[in-house]
């Protein structure tokens, strides 16, 4: 019996001190400078009425690109339905000194949910999906648990399923950054499929990307095509969204950025590992630009894309049991929190709506954000990512925000009557 146990505990050192080895050959990789910056001022002006606020956001930009230690940062705004600002700062890639630019495509990370939760919604409203339905009518291979799960539980984290765990694969020990290809939808849910759920669905919350690769798969059984199928049918080809793809090479029509980890210096990036996103395309695995995201974003704040109804299902944080709305206060794909400013006649702050949702993998970070109140949408990207995941990102485009809630407010006194009626901090900015 201590014969085993040795061999048992020596196996498992052998594969800790080789997982350990590949880190530090990974970590010891030639840091790259991130601050050095590009001469080449790669900005797009649609709308010379926002000059006022554009240039100050633009003149702010490289000094948000060198806090956030980003090769490059790429940023786009719509006001009203129409976008009237794109810009793009520094390296797309270090190593051949390719200049960002608004038509840099990003790897967009967990920005992908949304975009999964409108597809969701559109097949919903043409009563393709049930979202309430056993999410076994769809998907007949998924195991009967404890309890039944529907899509609507699946697409706000209430469904009890499982998000990333420890991976033995260097050199990063996480689910979220395997580097294998899987070949269907299918093959991706064996990853969690036999595990049990955390709690009874709609009893608790667990953010869950592997819950919208299940979301992925009830869509194709409703729309009778595979989920990238589905994705370019129902949104990207109705919004020309031509920049925005699943993570796959041949998929991307645009150059797309290389992807860094910003190292413990704040000054410097490494090349960031390879990955593989084809277990997570709907929930962690596209590709976008920052103009096509707030392009998608503005095509919700009005009922020609989705009903009033739709919207008003996927901009309501949903509750527990015990009346309390989840922590993250999550719809369906979004998050909805609030945006801090200041009131000028009074100069008090007020709060008002913001919908949101951040993105990050292994070597960049997104976030898109829409303030209904104003109609205004900000998208962000980077190719880097840091301590502190999306958030710091989200700050910035807070900002950036603001710049343009000032000036609609100096315009005109007129707001939409959607105000965020929450009491604490969360999704505060």
């Amino acid at each position: 019996m201590k014969i085993i146990k040795w061999v048992k505990w020596t196996s498992l050192g052998l594969v800790a001190l080789v997982a350990a080895g590949s880190i530090w050959l990974y970590l010891l990789q030639e840091a790259i400078p991130a601050s050095d910056s590009v001469a080449a001022n790669n900005s797009q002006i649609f709308d010379e009425f926002y000059a006022g606020p554009i240039g100050q956001a633009s003149e702010n930009l490289e000094g948000y690109r060198k806090s956030l230690v980003a090769p490059s940062i790429s940023v786009a705004v719509a006001v009203h339905g129409e976008l009237v600002w794109a810009e793009a700062r520094g390296y797309a890639d270090i190593a051949s000194k390719v200049a960002a630019t608004p038509d840099t495509v990003y790897a967009v990370g967990s920005v992908s949910k949304p975009i999964t939760a409108v597809l969701a919604a559109r097949l919903w409203e043409t009563g393709q999906l049930d979202i309430d339905a056993d999410v076994r009518e769809y998907v007949e291979g998924f195991p009967a648990k404890h309890k039944s799960i529907n899509t609507r539980q699946l697409l706000s984290h209430q469904a009890g399923i499982r998000h990333y765990k420890f991976s033995p694969i260097p050199p990063i020990f996480s689910e979220s950054s395997l580097n294998r290809e899987f070949s269907s939808t299918e093959d991706s849910l064996a990853l969690f499929v036999d595990d049990p759920l955390l709690f009874e669905p709609d009893t608790n919350f667990n953010y869950s990307t592997f819950g919208y690769t299940l979301v992925a798969a009830a869509i194709e059984d409703a729309a009778g095509r595979s989920f990238v199928d589905a994705l370019q049918q129902h949104v990207l080809d109705p919004l020309k969204l031509n920049s925005t793809s699943i993570d796959r090479a041949e998929d991307i029509l645009a150059a797309r950025a290389t992807d860094y980890v910003a190292t413990f210096s704040k000054k410097a990036v490494i090349r960031a590992p390879e990955t593989n996103s084809s277990y997570k395309w709907a929930g962690g695995g596209m590709v976008s630009t920052p103009s096509d995201l707030v392009r998608f974003a503005s095509a919700l704040l009005d009922d020609q894309f989705l009903n009033d109804a739709t919207r008003e299902v996927m901009f309501t944080a949903r509750a527990l049991p015990d009346g309390e709305l989840n922590p993250q206060h999550y719809g369906l794909g979004w998050r909805i929190g609030g945006l801090m400013v200041t009131n000028e006649k009074t100069g008090k702050d007020e709060i008002i709506t913001l919908l949101h949702h951040g993105g990050t993998r292994p070597g960049s970070t997104a976030i898109l954000m829409i303030v209904p109140d104003y109609e205004i949408v900000v998208a962000m990207t980077s190719n880097t990512v840091g301590r502190g995941g999306s958030g710091p990102l989200t700050s910035v485009a807070a900002k950036v925000a603001r710049e343009f809630i000032g000036y609609e407010r100096a315009q005109s006194s007129v707001v939409t009557p959607w105000h965020w009626s929450g009491t604490d901090a969360v999704g505060l900015y």
